[in-house]
């Protein structure tokens, strides 16, 4: 009821009131009594769009998750490492998402920063890793490497042989190869600003690890 009137009461009442008003008077009662309401409705409605779109882009297939860090990408290079590796896997925005973090940077300055880096690292936030010099001695120590000697199939292990970096994963005294060299790949030179060298590896849940050999692949083939 509004007003003590049923709905249909109301809308009656509405009706006669309007009938008897001019088009001025009617405009004026619009914007005194509805125009508020109308303004707020449309703002409920927007957030609710925009809430069931996040909800959804939040419920997609994880494909591959990583990062970046130490160093500078181009726009070109996230998209490179984005949009367009899920393209090239002919998957749909909708229901499949690429994860790339590009603001990993260790400073010595602020420890929190390797906190919070060995804390995602433990809990396999990433599937891979993209790192110069430094960053590949802290996550080397980390333990949570796979062993590239044995997760890469034999062909692209034996063009890799050269490129694998060894060093001994976590406090056990067993080397692995633990990164690729990719200094001189074309995606370094065409993507990423330094003068360093780089390096990638794969980390995070070992059923996992086809995500990294999959974006490796990726990585290599680029001309």
């Amino acid at each position: 009821m509004i007003h003590g009137l049923t709905f249909k009461e109301f809308i009656e009442e509405e009706k006669t009131k309007l009938g008897e008003m001019t088009q001025a008077e009617k405009k004026e009662y619009f914007k005194d009594y509805y125009l508020k309401t109308v303004i707020f409705a449309v703002i409920v409605l927007i957030l609710l769009i925009w809430l069931f779109v996040e909800i959804g882009l939040n419920m997609r297939r994880s494909v591959v998750a990583g990062g970046l860090v130490n160093m500078e990408m181009t726009d070109e290079g996230t998209l490179f490492l984005g949009d367009d590796y899920r393209e090239y896997l002919k998957l749909s925005k909708f229901t499949h998402r690429v994860y790339f973090a590009q603001d990993i940077f260790l400073d010595k300055n602020e420890p929190e920063s390797y906190t919070i880096f060995q804390a995602e690292l433990a809990t396999n936030t990433y599937n891979y890793l993209i790192t110069d010099e430094e960053g590949l001695d802290f996550i080397t120590g980390i333990d949570c490497l796979a062993d590239l000697d044995e997760i890469l199939d034999a062909d692209v292990s034996g063009k890799l042989t050269d490129k694998k970096i060894y060093k001994k994963s976590g406090e056990s005294d067993k080397e692995i190869a633990a990164a690729i060299d990719i200094t001189d790949t074309a995606f370094t030179k065409d993507y990423i600003k330094t003068g360093e060298k780089v390096y990638f590896v794969i980390s995070g849940k070992t059923e996992e690890y086809d995500s990294g050999i999959g974006i490796l692949k990726y990585i290599l083939e680029k001309k």
